[in-house]
């Protein structure tokens, strides 16, 4: 039998690649879009861990603020090269993105001058000293009590008391950081000076130990205007913004890849729906193309058959939706024939035989 496009064969071949077809698009619609949210979810959660490292550096940062323990500013290296190493990491996700590169660039530009600045604002502490023993407070102090040993409380009462009240704003101004301290410390120091400048005191060593003692403090109180008096001002507070845009920065980016996972589950399911439906109105079609199709092949036969009882009726095989029963209705009409052209040969030799018979009577 040749093969027939309107065949069963063929229709059975058609549903069958249509199925194929479409679970094969939807599960290469699935795969590429559940990579697609793989690699958005791995960046998202790249950059919740860019966020923590964030925070741990935060913390090192205000625990050496606070406790002035080179310590935590050695963990605070360690987290920004942690970090560093999270962007590296980014950098490929934002690289071919044209709504985000820009945004991911600054959050490095931001990063950058936030570790420069906190560096230096390391070292000016260091200069001034981590400690009391330390940088500037050490060497105003080693001066200052050279200058107590000097000066003789007994004799000097009210030099000793000046000292008292210069060494007490100069605490004040080194626990609160507040100028005012500093003008109240320099007229302090103003006064002694003078009294210690009078000939009858002759207190040229004193006088070298008090100018040795104000000019490392006023470098210490120049080097804390440079630090920031408050979290607001000098190198504080502009290291404080810059984590401040860094953490903003990230947070924007978290949120539009939130937003692009969110668009891209929405997106999956509407081409899925999308193929899904598509593939079932075909196969819908399909099939009740070929069920109107076999249905009016099987009426036509059963007619056929009960008038082949009655009436020798040939079937119209252009009628016929299906090669296979085409090609069932041409063997029938040639039964049909044959069966017609044995009764014509039988009624003929029937003939013959009565002919034959009244000849012979």
């Amino acid at each position: 039998m040749k093969k027939n496009q309107g065949s069963i064969k063929s229709r059975l071949i058609i549903i069958i690649s249509v199925c194929i077809v479409g679970m094969s698009i939807l599960a290469a619609n699935q795969l590429y879009n559940t990579q697609r949210l793989i690699k958005l979810n791995n960046q998202n959660r790249l950059l919740l861990s860019l966020n923590n490292e964030l925070l741990q550096l935060r913390r090192h940062e205000k625990d050496f603020l606070l406790r002035h323990n080179n310590q935590y500013l050695e963990k605070f290296v360690l987290r920004a090269e942690q970090f560093n190493q999270g962007t590296t990491q980014l950098q490929a996700f934002f690289t071919y993105s044209a709504d985000t590169s820009q945004e991911f660039a600054q959050v490095q530009t931001y990063f950058d001058s936030y570790t420069r600045l906190f560096k230096d604002l390391t070292i000016l502490m260091q200069d001034i000293g981590l400690d009391e023993n330390q940088g500037y407070q050490g060497e105003f102090r080693q001066a200052t009590h050279e200058l107590e040993q000097q000066l003789d409380p007994s004799k000097q009462s009210y030099l000793q008391i000046l000292l008292l009240q210069l060494r007490r704003h100069e605490k004040d101004f080194l626990l609160r950081h507040d100028m005012q301290y500093v003008a109240k410390e320099i007229r302090t120091y103003q006064t002694l000076r003078d009294e210690l400048s009078k000939p009858s005191n002759n207190q040229h060593k004193e006088l070298l130990l008090l100018d040795n003692y104000q000019q490392k403090f006023m470098q210490l109180v120049e080097t804390q205007k440079m630090i920031g008096l408050d979290h607001n001002a000098g190198l504080r507070g502009q290291f404080r913004q810059q984590a401040h845009q860094v953490e903003n920065k990230l947070t924007l980016l978290n949120k539009n890849i939130e937003q692009s996972i969110a668009t891209e589950e929405s997106k999956i399911e509407r081409i899925s729906f999308l193929i899904m439906s598509i593939t079932l109105v075909t196969l819908i079609i399909l099939l009740v193309k070929s069920f109107i199709s076999l249905q009016k092949a099987f009426a036509t036969f059963v007619m056929f058959f009960y008038r082949c009882k009655r009436e020798y009726q040939h079937i119209d095989e252009r009628k016929q939706g299906f090669a296979e029963f085409k090609y069932l209705a041409m063997i029938a009409n040639e039964m049909i024939d044959a069966r017609q052209e044995m009764e014509r040969e039988l009624k003929k030799a029937q003939q013959e035989i009565s002919q034959l018979k009244s000849r012979h009577s």
